[in-house]
């Protein structure tokens, strides 16, 4: 975020220019709403060569990463494989009820996916 007015973040006072960075959604559209900040692309502060992290931010946006558009690459790949790991999950749940296996929903993707492999070999 850019501030483009006077405005208080964190107990200090900002003044027009100052740039905010890993701002909370909530009072990022707070200050956004009062007119005293604007949201700008966080990528341009880390160089217009890095289209690994700006397709990772698009995939954690995707997947519904809280805050994907001002995570680093670490916490971004962190949030992006625990979307993905309850994607996985949910579908072999599924695929399990599908199959009538017992208590699907209460087991972890390793069981799911060994027992889902035997039911569908029998």
């Amino acid at each position: 975020m850019k501030i483009t007015g006077v405005a208080k973040y964190k107990g200090d006072w900002k003044k027009p220019g100052d740039e905010l960075r890993k701002v909370e959604d909530e009072i990022g559209k707070s200050l956004v709403s009062a007119e005293v900040a604007v949201e700008i692309d966080s990528l341009d502060k880390e160089g217009d060569g890095d289209q690994e992290l700006q397709e990772l931010r698009e995939r954690a946006k995707t997947l519904g990463v809280q805050n994907a558009g001002r995570l680093g690459e670490a916490k971004l790949k962190e949030g992006i494989a625990e979307k993905e790991a309850e994607l996985k999950l949910k579908e072999l749940q599924e695929k399990a009820f599908e199959l009538g296996i017992a208590d699907a929903y209460e087991k972890d993707a390793a069981t799911l996916a060994k027992e889902i492999e035997a039911a569908e070999q029998k």
